[in-house]
């Protein structure tokens, strides 16, 4: 696959150098996925895709165009270059340039995983075996296993080839009105806790068929990995040279100044063999490398490629994004507590698994709402009492990680449809976190 994607990419070059194009730069990839559904206790779909396509950035003059490749036969590929060439001429020219960095050859990084159709049932199988044990009454979700071949062309002399697997499993049990949540995610096959997550899963049902009433107002919360996963990953985005200079950060201007507790502690891992979103090299051949964000609460950088960085007059940090800049894979520092401990810490309060419909009120200043699902419950003396219903929390994402009290010791990887920046962290502690109703309960 290595030859066939590179020889997609030294074509692409070839041809754009030819028609007129004074830079160029190519990324063939091919993705191979297998995804197994499940509901109602049992295996419902599986798919299989495997598909190659290729972006390419050209550079006329002042003009950037980016597009895709994704039919490469023969006659579409030609009909995407012509269509290009004469859209040259109809894109306005940039005010910020940057000519790509000087390219390199990488050493290839190959993966020895394949992906197992057995192995994936069987992880199926354990998942809905363990949430049953629990007492539910439905178990579904999905498992995705993801091999991504990436290659790398360049007129500024980058060349590589990276190869990467990804796992996700996703848990959603449910028994009467109550439903709960376990993810297991990883790189090896024989790292994935399917068992564990599919217990999780229905030990949160357990947990929820006792109801607990509360109102809206301030309550210290025990985020678990899930939710705290979702809203770190806003901080990451907020990194971003790209948000800041649009006006979507609440970061801009605080580089060097604490802007979270510190207690929080966050690096951006783009090469770590570990890493879900990992690659050796970004979109303009230059190689990632592990860039400190927040440390101990003080933002350090911001995520660049190579225009953000002129602009900014730094440099680039491995990052690219063509047009916007963002991180590989946030890693957040552990603390000492295990997940009973933080109970006991935590004392009376909340404790809260997953979210959905993250929404932001104001970027710039970090207010933000979110509704809390699968599992929120209240906390009292240290010991769960029961579920709530109709959560949400309504906070500014700064003032709230600025309130962090106490780390878990144990980190999970989290990604999934709410959560695309594959994010290692533990759950945290945070007080005084604003709750409202999202609906009469």
């Amino acid at each position: 696959m290595k030859d066939k994607l590179l020889g997609i990419g030294e074509g692409i070059i070839k041809e754009m150098r030819g028609r007129g194009a004074d830079e160029a730069i190519v990324l063939p990839v091919h993705r191979e996925r297998m995804m197994v559904r499940f509901s109602n206790n049992k295996v419902t779909v599986v798919q299989n895709w495997s598909l190659i396509s290729a972006d390419l950035l050209a550079v006329f003059g002042r003009r950037r165009l980016i597009s895709r490749f994704e039919d490469i036969s023969e006659g579409a590929f030609r009909n995407t270059i012509d269509r290009i060439v004469k859209e040259a001429t109809l894109v306005p020219e940039a005010k910020e340039m940057a000519p790509l960095p000087a390219g390199r050859k990488f050493p290839d990084r190959l993966t020895k995983e394949r992906i197992d159709p057995d192995g994936i049932n069987n992880s199926v199988s354990l998942a809905i075996n363990a949430a049953v044990r629990e007492g539910v009454e439905r178990v579904s979700g999905v498992f995705t296993a993801d091999v991504v071949r990436c290659g790398l062309m360049g007129s500024n002399g980058a060349e590589g080839y990276d190869e990467r697997f990804a796992y996700e499993l996703n848990v959603r049990a449910f028994g009467g009105e109550a439903s709960g949540q376990g993810l297991s995610c990883g790189t090896r096959m024989k790292g994935l806790r399917a068992e564990e997550a599919g217990g999780e899963a229905g030990r949160i049902v357990r947990y929820s068929r006792n109801h607990a009433e509360w109102t809206e107002g301030r309550y210290n919360v025990l985020f678990g990995p899930i939710i705290g996963a979702n809203l770190i990953e806003r901080v990451g985005n907020a990194c971003s040279a790209f948000d800041v200079e649009a006006g979507y950060s609440c970061l801009a201007g605080k580089l060097g100044r604490r802007v979270v507790s510190e207690n929080l502690t966050m690096v951006d891992d783009g090469p770590w063999d570990e890493g879900l979103g990992s690659r050796v090299f970004d979109a303009e051949g230059v190689p990632t490398k592990r860039t400190v964000l927040l440390d101990k609460g003080t933002l350090r950088t911001y995520l660049h490629n190579s225009v953000t960085a002129r602009k900014f007059k730094t440099e680039g940090t491995g990052n690219a994004g063509w047009i916007e800049p963002s991180p590989w894979n946030l890693v957040v520092g552990e603390g000492i507590l295990s997940f009973e401990e933080a109970l006991r810490e935590l004392g009376s309060g909340v404790y809260m698994v997953s979210n959905w419909y993250t929404r932001f009120q104001n970027y710039s200043t970090g207010d933000f709402s979110t509704i809390c699902r699968d599992g929120t419950f209240l906390v009292e003396k240290g010991e769960i009492k029961g579920g709530l219903k109709g959560v949400r929390v309504s906070d500014n994402l700064l003032r709230m990680f600025g309130s962090v009290k106490a780390m878990g010791r144990e980190r999970r990887w989290v990604r999934w449809w709410e959560v695309r920046v594959p994010t290692l962290l533990p759950a945290m502690i945070i007080s005084d976190v604003a709750l409202t109703k999202a609906q009469e309960t």
